[in-house]
Order: structure tokens, then sequence, then C-alpha cells
């Protein structure tokens, strides 16, 4: 099969480590561990999310007194490549030096008049006391939001079109590659045709669901650190879905800020491609494959959403 599957953050750094290389390297081996024996089998094409890499990219670049800081195309840059970089190495290592992994950066194009961009919502970066946050609004036209009496600059998470390199991702698949996606890099087209870098945050999950739909896979598989996808989550009554369609997960309610952005991009593509995506954790990615664990979203299905037996 033609796979693409997300990586969320935690790929390369779990909650509370620290953002160190072999932190980074230990995290990014134990995933590769997982993805090799479904790489050797499939055509996989591997996107990722780079949050804390880029969070910390960013309180340095906020943090120069001189210089401009970083734009956030940049820092998206930075924090893909190194991701990237990583992950593809790992899986090289794993798979062997006969098996081809390419890490490619790919740009993602967005409309500059997007409604986000009125409404950013992303948080990015330092907080700041209140006056510093106005100094630096006026100076750098930067967006703010107060977080329990700080305030912290947040950004747009615009609606993503296209992906510039989808073609010389899908020729890379084609020859029996492995890719491994450094990005997204937010763009805009110029009335010349060309392309400039935007100040903006692409979802991670909204590029892999765009990009397997753009690449025509047979499966999404977004990996996180959950087993699945649960009903009432946390709570004494909590169930885990076995199986449902777009339509009965889009009329429950998730956590839109964990959860949610992924069950809508399993859903968006579903509903587009008519084939399935699934949920779930990373250690299980082939149990996920074949049925046995995680949340699988399918076109259709005969009666209610199926849960795992408790």
């Amino acid at each position: 099969m033609r796979l693409v599957i997300s990586l969320g953050g935690n790929a390369l750094l779990r909650k509370g480590q620290a953002i160190t290389a072999e932190n980074q390297r230990e995290n990014a081996s134990q995933a590769a561990m997982w993805l090799a024996p479904v790489a050797r089998a499939h055509h996989v094409l591997v996107t990722h999310g780079s949050g804390p890499q880029l969070a910390m990219l960013a309180q340095q670049s906020f943090s120069y007194s001189v210089a401009e800081p970083t734009r956030l195309d940049l820092l998206c840059a930075q924090a893909g490549g190194e991701t990237g970089y990583l992950l593809a190495r790992e899986l090289r290592n794993r798979l062997g030096g006969d098996r081809s992994v390419v890490a490619q950066m790919a740009q993602v194009l967005v409309n500059p008049d997007d409604e986000a961009f009125r409404s950013p919502t992303k948080p990015i970066g330092p907080f700041y006391e209140r006056i510093h946050a106005h100094q630096l609004r006026q100076q750098r036209g930067w967006d703010f939001s107060e977080f329990n009496g700080e305030y912290r600059r947040v950004a747009a998470v615009p609606h993503l079109q296209a992906t510039i390199e989808a073609h010389a991702s899908e020729l890379m698949l084609e020859s029996g590659s492995t890719v491994v996606i450094c990005g997204p890099v937010p763009v805009a087209e110029l009335p010349t045709g060309g392309l400039s870098g935007v100040e903006a945050l692409p979802d991670k999950d909204e590029f892999a669901s765009l990009l397997a739909r753009e690449l025509n896979a047979d499966a999404l598989l977004l990996l996180t650190d959950v087993l699945s996808v649960a009903i009432d989550y946390g709570k004494p009554e909590q169930r885990h879905v076995r199986q449902a369609t777009p339509a009965m997960l889009r009329a429950t309610s998730f956590d839109a800020g964990s959860i949610g952005p992924k069950i809508e991009a399993a859903c968006a593509f579903v509903k587009s491609s008519g084939k399935w995506a699934a949920i779930g954790s990373i250690s299980n990615v082939e149990r996920i494959l074949s049925g046995d664990a995680g949340t699988r979203v399918v076109p259709t299905m005969a009666g209610a959403i199926e849960l795992w037996p408790r």
C-alpha cells in the first residue's frame, strides 16, 4: 500500500523531556524501530510535528535584542529540517544502506487573505508582561493573547491549499524511496507566479491529510501517544472507539486542543478519498494496519460507532 504516516511531536520529544540532542536521537531511533517493518512492506511517506523544536527556536529568536526575530516560515523550515533529518537518519539506520530514505523539505500554499490571519490563535514563543507585549505589538505588528495574566504571541493557522512538492514526493515513492517530509513551510503565490514565505503555522494533521489526498494514498495513519480515540476521555465512563465513519465522529464532541484536529484530518481524508484512516499509538503501528489496534475511520459501516471491549 501507499501510506502517509503522520507522527505527533512526541516522536522526538516526550512530555517533560528536555530538548537535548540525545533525547531527540533516542526517540527518533525508537520511532524508526516501530516504522521500519512498515516501510519495508509498503510505500511510506512520513510527516511529523515539530512543536517543541519550533518553540525552542522561537524563544531563542525572540530573545535577540538587536537582530530582527526570525520569521515564522523560516522557523518552520529550521524546526522541520531538524526533526526530518533525525527521523530520516534513524530510519536509514534501521532499514540498511540498500534502502533509499529521502528527507524532503515541503512548502505548503496558503491564501494570505485567509480569515485565520484576522483571528490568530496558535501560541508561539515566550511569555511577556503586559507593557512589553504592547510594545512588541506596536513595533512588530504581532498579535498577543492573555494567558493567566501574561501575554504570548499568537500566529495564524490558515487553511492549506496545496503542497508545492507533492509531485516530487510521488516520484520518489514510485522509485521505492521512503520519504520523510521536513516542514511544512507556509508560502503564498505572488502575482508573478513565484512564492513568498508567510508568517503562519500550518497544522500538521491538516497537512498530512492534504498530502495523503494529493498522493492518492491508500490510507492515512495519524500516530500519537494515545491508544485510540476515546469518548468521555478521562472520565470513569471512558470508551475507546474501534471503528466509525466521519459522520459518526463529527457528531461527537472531542477536545479541540488535542485529539480534535487528528479526528478532523482523518475525516477529511476519508470523506474526500473514500479510503480509510486510523488514529493510534506509534508503538502499535503494525497492529493498527491490521485493524487490531487504534481507531479506524471508514467511509461507510452498518450500525453505530464500534467500541473496543472494556
